[in-house]
């Protein structure tokens, strides 16, 4: 499913949409790549797994801002929340779980190295490599 955004272009009185790959079918497929992931839905939106039902992100499932939530080390979640686009994170904040607002090119890039960090952190050790080596 592709989505459009909309772009202000120099036509009058038009807004005009330019279609992209979605913010969200790229953090999916990122989230998907890695050993033994798979999407549940529990609570009506994706939510990413890891070996025995080890929540590691969810993604809110609707048009733009695609929204992602993450667990994040101590001091990667100190820094990421002096981001505009961070808050901590509904009912898991207190565990380490922070939510981004994905808007743009940056924040997506954000938004999928913490995947992989939280991935990292909720997969067994035996498949943590896989986020080592990309």
């Amino acid at each position: 499913m592709q989505t459009a955004r909309c772009v202000p272009h120099a036509v009058p009185y038009k807004t005009v949409k330019i279609q992209h790959v979605s913010y969200g079918e790229r953090i999916r497929a990122l989230a998907l790549s890695f050993p033994e992931t798979y999407e549940d839905f529990p609570w009506g939106h994706p939510v990413f797994k890891v070996g025995d039902n080890k929540m590691f992100a969810a993604m809110s499932d609707g048009d733009d801002p695609v929204s992602v939530t993450v667990k994040l080390t101590p001091e990667e979640r100190e820094i990421a929340l002096h981001m505009p686009y961070v808050s901590v994170a509904r009912y898991v904040g207190r565990y380490g779980w922070v939510s981004a607002t994905v808007t743009d090119e940056e924040s997506l890039e954000n938004a999928l190295e913490w995947i992989r960090e939280s991935y990292w952190l909720k997969a067994p050790a035996r498949l943590r490599r896989a986020v080592e080596e990309t």
